[in-house]
């Protein structure tokens, strides 16, 4: 089977359409079926029903797919043990980062690591910290960056930074709830929450559970899937929340923002690096995995100093 069929019919299988699979590979719509059909004549079976304007996998095409991953990750792994013979670290990494690693911790990393590694190409891809989690697991991503544990016991994860989470606020909004702590205090509150799945509010529930609280007792106001969005909701006085103090440094430093402090709940958490225990690791994403926890510790260590 020629490998460059095997990559039309990839792409036209992972996005369900032959018109997308040609743009994504710079090819025509009628070479991309050509290729699919051609493999379909070398077979002699079905690779893809198409209903209506659907492009529906076959059994035969979910195989076939199956086993083209499994060449695909063979070639890499061949070219990566060839680089390694030239001391050379090259390649692709499927990074995928939680919403606070992504916007506050990786993109300084990875200008750091392009700057020694020059031969390699990162793809990193954002979501909550349990679709990331999901994506390891399933083989989309060899490596993800994440604020919680996972449950899977396939996953391994490495402690990499701890997160100092806490109930920020608008000045004009503390100065409102000033006379108020506590349980009362999240009570009566205004809440801008993160989703469900994120690790911030896994935070959120561990905090409500240590005040004897729970989801029913609190009144959210808006659900927001990204850190920098929840800031820019409390800077603007929509509500408080919990959330880690990396997004919102310089507005606490600005005074736009303010820490209140709730002594029955001292909440921290940690970031992880998880991969999956069975999968192949090509000597990029070691090398990233290798170099990671180390620039972490030393930024973090310079900035405390």
């Amino acid at each position: 089977m020629d490998i460059h069929k095997i990559i039309a019919f990839a792409k036209v299988y992972e996005l369900r359409s032959f018109s997308k699979a040609g743009k994504e590979l710079y090819l025509s719509q009628p070479t991309i079926s050509a290729h699919v059909a051609a493999l379909e004549s070398e077979l002699e079976v079905l690779l893809f029903d198409r209903i209506g304007r659907s492009v529906v996998p076959t059994k035969a095409g979910h195989i076939l797919y199956r086993h083209a991953q499994s060449m695909f990750a063979a070639v890499h792994l061949a070219k990566a043990e060839i680089r390694q013979l030239q001391d050379r670290v090259a390649g692709e990494v499927d990074l995928g980062g939680s919403s606070i690693p992504a916007h506050y911790l990786l993109p300084e990393f990875l200008a750091w690591f392009h700057a020694r590694y020059p031969e390699v190409v990162v793809d990193l891809r954002i979501g909550d910290s349990a679709e990331m989690m999901e994506a390891v697991q399933e083989g989309a991503l060899t490596v993800a960056v994440v604020g919680s544990p996972p449950s899977s016991p396939d996953l391994r994860a490495v402690p990499l930074l701890c997160d100092d989470v806490a109930l920020v606020m608008s000045p004009e909004l503390a100065k409102r709830f000033e006379k108020l702590a506590g349980a009362e205090l999240f009570r009566a509150l205004p809440w801008v929450v993160r989703e469900v799945g994120s690790g911030t509010r896994r935070v959120m529930e561990q905090a409500l559970s240590a005040l004897g609280l729970s989801w029913q007792d609190i009144r959210p106001v808006a659900v927001v899937r990204q850190a920098s969005i929840m800031a820019r909701c409390l800077e603007a006085g929509m509500g408080a929340g919990m959330t880690s103090t990396l997004t919102v440094r310089e507005s606490l430093d600005q005074g736009r923002l303010v820490r209140v402090a709730v002594p029955e709940v001292a909440v921290e958490r940690q970031f992880y690096l998880v991969h999956h225990a069975k999968q192949t690791l090509f000597p990029a994403a070691y090398r990233l995995m290798e170099e990671l926890p180390g620039w972490l510790s030393q930024k973090f260590a310079v900035e405390e100093a």
